[in-house]
């Protein structure tokens, strides 16, 4: 059941990021977002965030799970790096909020992922 929720919480992100992208910009990258260029690629990571959630709720009902949530904690994991990478060129309050949004994302699909390995190696849920 995590799963599903973690999934239709991903999709719901990405509704409201693809839906207002300079807002949720703004949050990341600071005034940068209120670029015309910028918004482009804002609206493109809601959509990511649709696909990705869209993708763990489908295999979270199947009970397949594991590979979505692999690969949503590596897209978590890009966008602390990229922050980091440009810590120099974005306000230090917004590199702080995104490396905690993310990397509390990124957390969260691990500890779902490991939860979901232990489910499949107990004798109960082979």
């Amino acid at each position: 059941m995590l799963n599903v929720a973690f999934g239709m919480t991903r999709v719901g992100f990405g509704i409201f990021a693809s839906s207002a992208p300079q807002l949720v910009g703004r949050t990341w990258i600071g005034e940068e977002a209120d670029r015309p260029g910028a918004g482009v690629i804002l609206r493109a990571l809601g959509f990511r965030d649709i696909a990705l959630g869209a993708g763990t709720l489908d295999g979270a009902l199947r009970g397949e799970a594991r590979g979505w949530l692999a690969v949503c904690m590596l897209s978590d994991l890009g966008d602390v790096a990229t922050t980091l990478i440009g810590h120099n060129r974005i306000d230090r309050q917004s590199v702080l909020m995104t490396t905690f949004f993310a990397g509390s994302a990124a957390v969260a699909s691990g500890v779902l992922l490991a939860l979901n390995e232990a489910d499949r190696s107990s004798p109960s849920g082979q």
